[in-house]
């Protein structure tokens, strides 16, 4: 993911591509589609196959009573997937160097874990898990799986987190994917 656009902004690529009958959006989709097909070919896809599989061996009435069970496989990695790529994108967006933006990814990743568990270590408190995507995630996923992990947030905070998490990566994109370099 991180290696997506910045090689076309380290290069000067994306006036060459806005040249053309092409948007913006375009663009974006584009990118975001090759990291939709590559994630989805290892999570959901495989998971379908598995529910299906047990869906043909166990009949209609396992197939009935456990409905839910297959969009929850469906619908779980899809937000992830679209969490992690418009994130991937983001950084590779204003940050020019691969290995640059790939340790910004893993640091948006682990550092928010780390710093919400220092957070609510010291104050006593369990907002700091609003940092850590993968607590928002697994709180989300705990719902549409119907399992209760123990998680610290409310569903709404988890939603909250991710819509404010897209919307922060998809103006970061917005404000730096265009067709004209700025020379300061």
């Amino acid at each position: 993911g991180p290696s997506l656009i910045s090689p076309d902004l380290a290069n000067g690529a994306l006036p060459l591509y806005f040249s053309r009958p092409f948007s913006r959006t375009e663009y974006v989709v584009g990118k975001l589609t090759t990291l939709w097909l590559l994630l989805s070919l290892i999570t959901w896809i495989p998971g379908v196959v598995l529910y299906g599989a047990q869906a043909g061996l166990a009949g209609w009435d396992w197939t009935s009573t456990n409905l839910w069970l297959g969009g929850a496989i469906i619908v779980s990695p899809i937000l992830w997937i679209a969490v992690l790529s418009l994130i991937a994108l983001a950084l590779s967006a204003w940050v020019k160097w691969k290995i640059a933006a790939s340790a910004l990814m893993l640091a948006v990743l682990f550092a928010g874990t780390g710093f919400g568990t220092a957070i609510n270590d010291v104050l006593r408190t369990h907002y700091g898990a609003l940092l850590s995507l993968t607590q928002v995630m697994n709180t989300i996923w705990g719902e549409l799986f119907r399992y209760d992990w123990g998680g610290q947030l409310t569903m709404s905070e988890a939603w909250a987190v991710l819509a404010l998490t897209s919307g922060l990566c998809l103006w970061l994109l917005a404000r730096r994917i265009r067709p004209f370099e700025v020379v300061k």
